[in-house]
């Protein structure tokens, strides 16, 4: 029906003949066969074949929607009909939604709908001629071919050819129309034209490229959405949560194993990784673990590179951390007891996990301010032990993490794209902050762990190795081998002053501090780390944290059912403690500790929040993949499906993408779920997918796309999003009152009855577990964080040994103690026994075992004092040292030391304090000197026999160093009272270290520091006493010369001659540095004469690397020197000139 006819029999009102006149210019193939007040009916014709519909109008109309019905057809079978017309009265009820003027489009969008549905859906029998419409098809063909059909074929096959395009295209002339006619070939000639030959193979090749290119990715696709509408195999849930992830044969019959199985051949080949990629996120925790350690081989033995980095670089960091976890298991499994297998898992082993996490534990440990705070292990006052520990575990920048990375692993594992980040931002150059080299270390272990706790206990196990031979000490020895070093852990011990080689403990109380939601195994250790860290950040230990950290270690060393089943290892003989009592269980609890103990940790329900926001998103995400069954939106875009869509479209988004975002814990809050607030031009409760659809399907190509997108979004505000955050605040609520009815039930029990203190341990040696009833234990139960100075009380002294398949790893026994052993928590631990002893012990006039704190503060440096050998023997013997109230003797012992040390000489102690207040008060100035002139008192003598069989208490030891530090402050003594003073002390602590001082490191460097703050006022009596004392313990080291040589101790006095120097002649003149470099030469190498030192020679001319930082000190007080006075310095002792042996080797 034409136009005309339309205007001029239509009845039906003007704004709809409007509409359907529109309609019709934009689609002229619809056919309007009649039109009424009520209705329209149309058809549409496709080659011998007809659709026809009927369009209802109702009677507010365009207010209400059309209503499309299809009458009859023969084009659209039956399984469509239904689909079609759906979309068509959708269309319409769009329509009708929008504006006044829009609304008058309905009928052009429902027949614009009905082309695009039809010409895209169907393929029509003109297309492929058989059946019934056979003859119609002959007919036709007939009728375009004519009489000669031969002739008429052969002409179309010449003029429509591939080859007749190609030459119409670039101006040439066919081979065979050249063939035909010698006058074409002479014109062809003429106009200088080419004779095209008939090789149409590099054009189709490139086009059977291309098609199959298309072809690839959309079968591509297809697998891909088909993987991920599979269900996963089944999975059995460990104790802890985690999946226990079997063999492939275990579950070999399941489909997405044998696909695995099947496209792992083709890794390589380029169009089919994206499906085994796709395959590998799919199953997620679910892969065999086969397969996980096929993913993490490595090129060669003693190679860090991966055989399939490329491979893994995509699989995102969930899946490489699986990857990390088989490794470390396969590793961890296959160690047999031999000293090679277990280097295999610690940092210097070969596990995928030590090659990331090495360098930054190397970084960490080396950060220069943390050493230097480290070593300072005696300061002047509150305000220098304090330390803002929560720098250290500051978020660092992307471009700090990889800046902090080694070069060399950067380089092998760098692609793999975990160890650190690197920015691509260019531009400006940005102002750049400063983060500690302890944060970017710290950030780097995180993005490597993730939340994966059996990654935290591996790196923490690695931590526990690194510290058995490095910690305590030892890592200043360098003439010692690894061999020689545990030796000497399993006799002696590690020292109590480890200094920056206990940096290893600091790092494994930030990594639990900045983990988060620690596992319920590591709780008690989370409370312990959290207690230390906060009295570190206020510079002093309170009684209350003194009680929590104590009832933190009688959970973390009460033993298992096994270990309380052995015998005592205890001398019944000896024995004096009273084992009647029975242990308690203390209850663990974090939701009443106060928040401003830690105030940048704040004790929250984080880990509940995330876990209950993943399964709402879970659930919201499955309802848009079954709103979506066209799976427009599931899989990312790309060119090959879309041409030009990455230049349109500049922040892609799809479902696949937000699900992955949601397993790795991007989203904080169902609104960054919602709108995803990193992107800032999004608009409100709109996702980002849904607009990029809406974005690049522009025109009416576009239509459907568009619709569809509208519908889903409509669906996702309306439906999706509300039911998602109902649900999430309905949990929250539920678990809210949970919680505040368990603290009200709390609060009502502690305030019925009166709290009795806690028991010493939750066992006591010999104690069965059964001998507790648990009426009893449910009575006396209390929480760690409601523990107060009332409830400090040492802990009972126990041994035992664990079977090797009763060790867990790591051992938390073994990370407590190391926890202890904290260069930062050591010196406050010191510092407050020493107050007690000035404050109270001498105060009162008071024994020392009298007092409620010292035993437990004694006990707790004990503790931290055989972590090494605890930390070398890998959680297989546990000890808890005796407190020293009573003469206790562990089993292979012949003498208690702790009751050495509080019962005999800490009293010595006591009044070695009183003796140097003594000494102040009646010197010069004091409120006694009238007394000591008249000669009614005298300074006491030093009594070299007091201290005798004191050189096996390092804890008073550490005490004693301590003290002398603060006697050596400026202010703290006088010039006169110090000649009485400082014998004293040099002789306890050569009786205390029976003279080997040369490796107390820690304590030389606070020597140095006290004194420098003297500068140029300090006297030249007090520099003498100094400088006499430790050329005297050089001399008398029972250590090796080499080892003198190149102790700590050479290289601080070497320091500290420098540092007065560079004060000025004020202090100290250049020829008595000199003179005094030398003495100390003879003095630590006793072998030599007085004016040559062999062995210093050799050591100086072959720059040996344990000799280093001694050379360094020389080599700066040479340079200060004027250069003939150096040269002959250096001519005295044999050194060998430089200058002229370069001169000797260039002639």
């Amino acid at each position: 029906m034409s136009t005309e006819k339309i205007s001029s029999t239509s009845s039906t009102s003007d704004p709809i003949n409007d509409e359907i006149l529109e309609a019709k210019k934009l689609y002229p193939s619809i056919n309007v066969l009649s039109t009424s007040p009520s209705s329209i009916s149309v058809s549409y014709n496709r080659g011998y074949n007809c659709v026809y519909i009927t369009l209802t109008i109702p009677n507010e109309y365009p207010k209400h929607p059309l209503v499309v019905s299809i009458d009859k057809d023969t084009v659209v079978p039956s399984g469509l009909k239904k689909q079609l017309e759906k979309k068509l009265n959708e269309v319409a009820i769009e329509k009708s939604q929008q504006s006044s003027n829009s609304a008058y489009q309905q009928v052009a969008a429902v027949w614009g709908c009905l082309v695009s549905f039809l010409d895209t859906n169907l393929a029509f029998p003109i297309d492929f001629p058989c059946g019934s419409n056979s003859v119609k098809c002959q007919n036709h063909v007939r009728k375009a071919l004519g009489k000669d059909a031969r002739a008429s074929i052969q002409s179309f096959q010449q003029s429509n050819s591939l080859h007749s395009y190609f030459a119409k295209a670039f101006g040439t002339v066919p081979v065979h129309e050249a063939s035909q006619q010698k006058e074409k070939q002479q014109q062809a000639s003429s106009a200088n034209k080419h004779v095209e030959p008939l090789d149409p193979s590099p054009a189709l090749n490139s086009y059977l490229i291309l098609v199959h290119s298309r072809v690839a990715t959309a079968l591509r696709a297809a697998i891909e959405d088909e993987i991920q509408r599979m269900p996963l195999p089944s999975t059995n849930s460990s104790n802890n949560g985690q999946h226990n992830r079997g063999s492939a044969d275990e579950d070999h019959g399941h489909p997405l194993l044998r696909l695995l199985k099947s496209a792992w051949p083709f890794r390589e080949v380029t169009e089919l990784r994206p499906v085994l990629i796709c395959l590998l996120k799919r199953l997620g925790d679910n892969t065999p673990v086969e397969m996980l350690r096929k993913l993490g081989a490595k090129k060669g033995d003693g190679s860090k590179e991966l055989k399939h980095a490329d491979l893994i670089s995509q699989l995102g960091p969930h899946m490489q951390r699986l990857v990390w976890e088989a490794d470390w298991d396969h590793q961890a499994s296959t160690t047999d007891g031999n000293n090679r297998s277990e280097e295999e898992i610690t940092l210097r082993g070969s596990t995928i996990l030590a090659d990331f996490i090495q360098p930054a534990v190397d970084q960490y440990v080396n950060d220069g301010a943390l050493v230097q705070a480290a070593e300072l292990a005696f300061v002047g006052g509150i305000s220098e032990r304090r330390l803002a520990t929560k720098s250290r575990r500051m978020e660092a920048k992307d471009s700090d993490v990889t800046g902090g990375a080694d070069e060399t692993t950067s380089g092998t594992l760098a692609s793999i794209g975990v160890g650190g980040k690197t920015s691509s931002k260019g531009g400006k150059d940005e102002p750049k902050t400063t983060t500690p080299s302890s944060a970017q270390s710290i950030t780097s272990i995180k993005e490597t762990v993730g939340r994966r706790p059996k990654l935290l206990g591996a790196v923490l196990d690695m931590l526990i190795s690194e510290y058995a031979t490095s910690g305590g000490g030892l890592g200043n020895i360098h003439s010692m081998t690894v061999a020689e070093k545990k030796k000497k852990l399993l006799m002696d011990g590690g020292s109590i002053l480890g200094g920056a080689t206990n940096l290893t403990c600091t790092l494994v109380s930030d990594i639990l501090l900045s983990f988060g939601q620690l596992p319920r195994s590591y709780e008690a250790l989370g409370i312990l780390a959290r207690l230390l860290d906060a009295a570190v950040q206020v510079g002093s230990i309170s009684d209350n944290t003194l009680a929590q950290i104590q009832g933190c270690l009688r959970t973390l060393f009460r033993p298992t059912d096994s270990d309380l089943s052995q015998k005592p290892p205890v001398t019944p003989t000896k024995m004096t403690q009273d084992t009647s009592q029975s242990g308690k269980k203390i209850k663990l609890s974090l939701k009443n500790i106060p928040t401003k103990i830690f105030p940048d940790h704040p004790i929250d329900d984080s880990e509940f929040a995330r876990k209950l926001l993943q399964k709402v998103l879970k659930k919201a995400i499955a309802l848009m993949k079954e709103n979506d069954p066209q799976g427009l939106f599931l899989n990312p875009v790309t060119d090959a499906i879309a041409p030009g869509y990455s230049s349109i479209i500049k922040r892609p988004m799809c479902i696949r993408t937000i699900e992955e975002q949601m397993v790795e814990s991007s989203y904080d809050s169902i609104e960054d779920f919602r709108d995803d607030r990193r992107i800032i031009s999004m608009i409100t409760q709109t996702l980002l997918m849904f607009a990029n659809c809406v974005k690049y399907n522009v025109g009416d190509a576009g239509q459907w796309f568009r619709v569809e997108a509208q519908r889903q979004k409509q669906l996702w505000k309306e439906k999706i999003y509300p039911e998602a955050k109902s649900k999430l605040s309905t949990e929250k609520s539920k678990r809210k009152a949970a919680l505040k009815k368990a603290k009200a039930n709390e609060t009502t029990a502690a305030g019925s009855k009166k709290r009795k203190p806690p028991p010493p341990l939750a066992f006591a040696p010999g104690m069965k577990k059964s001998a507790v009833p648990t009426s009893e234990k449910k009575k006396d139960d209390a929480a760690i964080n409601n523990l107060t100075a009332k409830d400090v009380d040492p802990l009972p002294p126990w041994r035992y040994k664990r079977r090797k398949k009763e060790v867990e790893i790591p051992s938390l026994q073994c990370l407590a103690s190391m926890l202890l052993a904290d260069p930062f928590v050591i010196r406050l631990l010191v510092d407050k026994i020493e107050k007690i002893v000035r404050a109270d012990i001498m105060k009162n006039k008071s024994v020392p075992s009298g007092n409620a704190l010292l035993p437990s503060l004694l006990q707790l440096l004990n503790i931290a004092k055989i972590s090494t050998q605890l930390c070398a023997m890998k959680g297989k013997r546990l000890a808890i040292p005796d407190a020293g109230l009573k003469e206790i003797l562990m089993e292979g012992e012949d003498r208690s030391l702790p009751y050495e040390t509080l019962r005999n000489f800490l009293p010595l102690f006591s009044k070695l304090l009183l003796d140097v207040d003594l000494d102040k008060r009646i010197a010069l100035g004091g409120d006694l000197y009238d007394a000591a002139a008249q000669s009614l008192l005298t300074p006491s003598d030093v009594m070299d026999a007091e201290w005798n069989g004191a050189s096996s208490l390092q804890d008073l030891r550490v005490i004693v160093e301590g003290a002398f530090i603060h006697l050596m402050q400026p202010g703290n003594t006088n010039e006169v009272a110090l000649q009485n003073q400082f014998p004293r002390f040099v002789n306890a602590l050569d009786k205390l270290s029976d003279g080997n001082m040369i490796h107390e490191k820690p304590f030389f460097i606070s020597l140095s520091h006290a004194l420098l703050r003297y500068k140029t006022k300090l006297p030249h009596s007090t520099r003498d006493l100094v400088t006499n004392v430790m050329i005297k313990w050089l001399r008398l080291s029972k250590d090796s010369n080499e080892s003198c040589l190149c102790s700590a101790l050479h290289e601080c006095f070497m320091r500290l001659l420098n540092e007065w120097v560079s004060l000025g002649n004020a202090v100290l003149s250049r020829d008595l540095f000199l003179s005094l470099s030398e003495q100390a030469i003879a003095a630590a190498d006793k072998e030599g004469d007085e004016q040559q030192s062999a062995l210093f020679v050799s050591l100086w001319i072959k720059n040996d690397a344990q000799f280093a930082l001694v050379k360094e000190q020389y080599l700066r007080m040479l340079t200060s020197t004027p250069e003939k006075t150096a040269e002959s310095w250096k001519e005295k002792l044999g050194i060998p000139d430089e200058k002229a042996d370069a001169m000797d080797t260039s002639s």
